[in-house]
């Protein structure tokens, strides 16, 4: 029997929450939200919570709403640079993907320069030579219904010929409503979730 193909989410999969990655994404959507709006950074919190629930993204979320025809400035200011400062490679994880007897690619609603360097800051560059990210997904990332058919698409797979790894429960939402297996990380260690992911492999 064919092992599952496996969607790698990355941030805050690949590396744990608690490297404050995301933190310091949202404290930049907040700054590049209040520059847009012409208010200050609180107001502009103010605007945008929830609005992810609704629009699943904040992104699409201002191209729906107000008027962001280029979404290339916002992408260049909400990801860090300096992605080492923040995150750190994991041996342990480096072993057990270059183990994994499946294909796998990596699925990512940030941009192709973050993913490549966050990979390697993570010493994963290597083992992730394909990744669809959110311009290949044409802007609308997860949990959109499109992103998850262009990539099943793409790669020739019915959604339940593959697994995400995700820690977005939206996301996890997304995919399982189309039939796709699922493992939801959350604030799970990776140690746990990739012990989860090998019995789910042999399911």
């Amino acid at each position: 029997m064919k092992p599952p193909f496996l969607l790698f989410d990355l941030d805050n999969t690949l590396y744990p929450p608690s490297a404050g990655v995301l933190q310091e994404m949202n404290r930049r959507i907040g700054k590049f939200c209040a520059d847009y709006f012409g208010v200050d950074v609180s107001e502009a919190d103010d605007m945008r919570r929830d609005k992810h629930m609704i629009y699943g993204t904040t992104l699409q979320w201002l191209r729906v709403c107000h008027g962001l025809l280029d979404p290339e400035p916002y992408i260049k200011a909400i990801h860090p640079v300096n992605i080492s400062a923040f995150v750190q490679a994991d041996p342990d994880l480096r072993t057990f993907i270059s183990s994994i007897p499946a294909d796998y690619v990596l699925f990512t609603n940030s941009p192709m320069e973050h993913a490549r360097r966050t990979l390697k800051a993570l010493n994963l560059d290597d083992l992730f030579p394909r990744i669809w990210d959110l311009r290949r997904m044409g802007y609308r990332g997860k949990p959109h219904r499109e992103s998850y058919e262009r990539i099943l698409g793409d790669l020739g797979l019915r959604a339940d010929e593959a697994i995400l790894i995700d820690d977005n429960e939206a996301n996890i939402a997304g995919f399982k409503s189309l039939g796709g297996r699922v493992l939801p990380v959350g604030n799970i260690p990776i140690s746990q979730w990739t012990k989860q992911l090998s019995v789910l492999m042999e399911a």
